[in-house]
């Protein structure tokens, strides 16, 4: 039952009132509740899959609500763990993320918090290991960040210092600074939102004019961007360099440099560097006004397929159901004085890694920065930092499986002895006491494994967690095996702050991404003009509970076709669910179009086929010409395992690298049908006239910076289809490349 006088239910309340957490309840009654030792011990407890048994909860994961089907929909499903409430946050003491960072502020002050690789400025380089700021050094500098911040926008504004009815924007790579700004502005309930610096300026100035942002903090490289775009800024008044700055750089900001002296409000325009606003905030000292449960945390703008972003306005009630989620499900790593640690790796502009970081400064644990912006420096970063668990999208883990069979074959392991080692599945032995699994104990895969750790800077990895893209099975069951982790997928979006499901490392060979969090529940919803119907068990997943949101910021339109009276967001992904509760994406509601036969093609269904069963691509852009009876397609290819496929037989590829590869795979139409065969042949859930007929080749086609893709790598299709509109032509012109054989 509900706590009297409470509207929300928590975790707490779950453990005190279900007879099933009776053993977890006995532990905490020598504790008060909402006291520290309580909150502790609670965390220490979780995850709740382990009562009354791992096993008995891997056999049904989420189940149905007995007589919740309707006309047009399938049952509501919720999670096994909390099957009568969803859950609002872990208990009603900590109502926001930054409550659950003072927390952990208390509990280990002297922790490990937030750390780097110094820069030696002797040498010019980055050292060998990462420096770290503790938990109390981090609270007392988000402290003064928030303070200088709001008194340099309100004193401008001409405002009680105190005020915080603004939005602070952030625009910067992942750093040290980024996540104190993020603290900073929990500590005085100021809203953020994040700008991508990947995208064009257009989006920057729409998102700071649309949120009346005074205040925007960016990176050093950032500098000419926000000076070209600082004329069509309408209320910024607070320009805050999260790098240091000298004197002189300063003084060119604010005198030679500065477009515009004033905002449209009449305010002052100037620049400052962090350092100088955190030693206004010592001085001013304004006291924080942490927020609450309906506090508006932050503003995510989806970068979408079409059109201007949409900002999801995000309240600390979503983040904290969330964290909620997370916790209950996934074992914190702490032993004794060992805290784990992560590599922040995805864009914190990404609200997965958002999740994660509430994750891991709500648990204690360390979180390290990539010394430099680029993905290609994760490996050596990973190996110095040596985290614990690490969160990736598909393409990174699909790198990492080409790494690992490069390095195997130097050594001289034949493929077929390593694919038959490394062919079971990670589910293949029982879970231990955490619901780990144990890798297979011949010497020889022991030795291989700490190899493969090695190699990749895995040596410490527990788990690694993927979402945002399809992912091949056997990656997942080959990085599994040959790296002894547990890997487990979700699956989520920004309107329900990023993953509302996670699949257990078990149910890898599944391809599912778990069931939804015991956070919310959610159902699927006939889509009759695709063929699916929810009745039997597939259909257009909707969510509803305490981690979705309620509406896009000053969108009301949007948020009426997004969200129905009842509280039920519609996701646009279909989806299956299986009898354990399990849920599987299989499909996109209205990304298709009608070819010249008549059929209907989903061209996402279609990509996401090819990239999940054939490891020889990471990316698909399928085009379909309605006047044309067969698609054809833009291809992402991964070098080395084309050239190892392929240079069997086509031996002038083997030397060939980069553009070299790419140009004599396009320029030769036998290299080409060769490749086409196989990836067709991999894709036996593929209609005939699902399936590729000519294709064209790249390294990397869609990225973000030609604004091919979103930062969460979905496809532009207008824009790609623009883009590639050469090629594409020239490929029908050319014809089918496999129209006589037989799909």
């Amino acid at each position: 039952m509900l706590p009297a006088k409470s509207k929300y239910f928590t975790l707490s309340d779950l453990v005190e009132t279900d007879p099933r957490y009776a053993s977890a309840k006995a532990q905490l009654s020598p504790y008060e509740r909402g006291s520290d030792e309580y909150l502790l011990k609670l965390m220490e407890l979780c995850p709740l899959s382990h009562y009354p048994s791992y096993e008995e909860y891997l056999a049904q994961q989420a189940a149905p609500v007995p007589d919740s089907a309707e006309a047009g929909y399938g049952p509501i499903y919720r999670n096994v763990l909390s099957p009568e409430k969803q859950v609002s946050c872990f208990d009603i003491s900590l109502p926001s993320f930054y409550h659950h960072f003072l927390l952990s502020t208390r509990l280990w002050p002297k922790n490990d918090c937030l750390g780097v690789r110094p820069l030696d400025p002797t040498t010019g380089k980055y050292k060998d290991h990462y420096e770290f700021e503790s938990y109390e050094r981090i609270e007392e500098r988000s402290r003064h960040l928030g303070s200088g911040i709001m008194s340099l926008v309100n004193v401008k504004r001409c405002k009680p210092l105190n005020t915080n009815d603004f939005t602070v924007a952030v625009l910067s790579h992942n750093s040290l600074e980024w996540v104190l700004t993020d603290l900073a502005c929990q500590a005085y309930s100021l809203t953020n939102t994040a700008l991508y610096d990947t995208l064009g300026p257009e989006t920057s100035e729409y998102i700071m004019n649309l949120t009346t942002a005074p205040a925007l903090l960016f990176a050093k490289q950032t500098i000419s961007r926000v000076i070209s775009i600082l004329r069509n800024l309408k209320y910024v008044n607070t320009l805050i360099c999260i790098d240091d700055l000298s004197d002189q750089e300063l003084h060119v900001l604010n005198t030679s440099l500065l477009s515009k002296r004033h905002n449209t409000r009449g305010e002052e325009i100037s620049f400052h560097c962090l350092s100088q606003v955190e030693k206004i905030g010592e001085i001013t000292q304004i006291p924080t006004s942490p927020p609450n449960l309906e506090s508006i945390y932050t503003i995510s703008f989806t970068s979408g397929t079409t059109g201007l972003p949409k900002g999801v306005s995000i309240p600390q009630r979503n983040a904290t159901a969330g964290l909620a989620g997370a916790l209950s499900i996934f074992d914190r790593g702490a032993t004794g004085d060992t805290f784990m640690k992560e590599i922040c790796f995805l864009p914190l502009a990404h609200i997965l890694q958002r999740q994660f970081l509430s994750f891991d400064l709500s648990t204690g644990g360390a979180l390290g920065f990539l010394h430099e912006p680029h993905p290609m420096n994760l490996v050596e970063d990973l190996k110095i930092l040596k985290p614990e668990y690490v969160v990736l999208v598909p393409r990174i883990l699909t790198r990492f499986e080409a790494a690992i069979k490069q390095a195997l074959e130097r050594l001289g392991i034949k493929k077929e002895a390593y694919e038959s080692l490394l062919s079971h599945s990670p589910s293949a032995s029982p879970p231990d006491a955490t619901g780990a699994k144990s890798p297979d104990t011949t010497a020889f895969h022991q030795n291989l494994i700490r190899k493969t750790r090695n190699l990749l800077g895995l040596d410490n990895c527990k788990f690694l967690l993927t979402g945002s893209a399809p992912v091949s099975v056997e990656t997942l069951k080959f990085l599994g095996s040959a790296l002894g982790v547990q890997l487990r997928q979700g699956y989520g979006l920004t309107e329900s702050f990023a993953g509302m499901c996670f699949g257990e490392s078990p149910d890898i060979e599944t391809g599912s991404v778990g069931p939804t969090s015991l956070t919310c529940e959610l159902r699927l919803k006939s889509v009759n003009f695709m063929g699916y119907d929810a009745t039997k068990g597939k259909g257009e997943v909707q969510m509803r509970g305490p981690q979705i949101f309620s509406g896009y910021f000053k969108r009301p339109e949007e948020t009426k076709n997004a969200i129905d009276d009842e509280g039920w967001f519609s996701t646009g992904d279909v989806a299956e669910i299986d009898e354990r509760g399990l849920l599987r994406v299989v499909d996109r509601v209205k990304n298709f179009f009608k070819m010249s036969q008549g059929e209907y093609i989903a061209p996402e269904k279609v990509e996401n086929i090819y990239i999940s069963s054939c490891p020889l691509v990471s990316q698909v852009f399928a085009y379909g010409d309605s006047y044309r009876s067969y698609l054809v397609g833009v291809v992402g290819i991964d070098e080395e395992a084309v050239k190892g496929t392929l240079g069997q037989k086509h031996g002038s590829l083997t030397p060939l690298k980069g553009e070299e590869l790419v140009f004599a795979i396009n320029n030769n139409v036998t290299i080409r049908k060769d490749l086409l065969r196989l990836l067709n042949s991999s894709c036996d859930n593929l209609q005939g006239f699902e399936k590729l007929h000519n294709i064209h080749v790249g390294i990397e086609p869609l990225t973000v910076e030609k604004d091919l893709v979103t930062p969460t790598f979905k496809i532009k299709r207008s824009k790609a289809s623009k883009f590639f509109e050469e090629t594409l032509t020239r490929l029908y012109d050319e014809g089918s490349l496999i129209k006589d054989e037989r799909l």
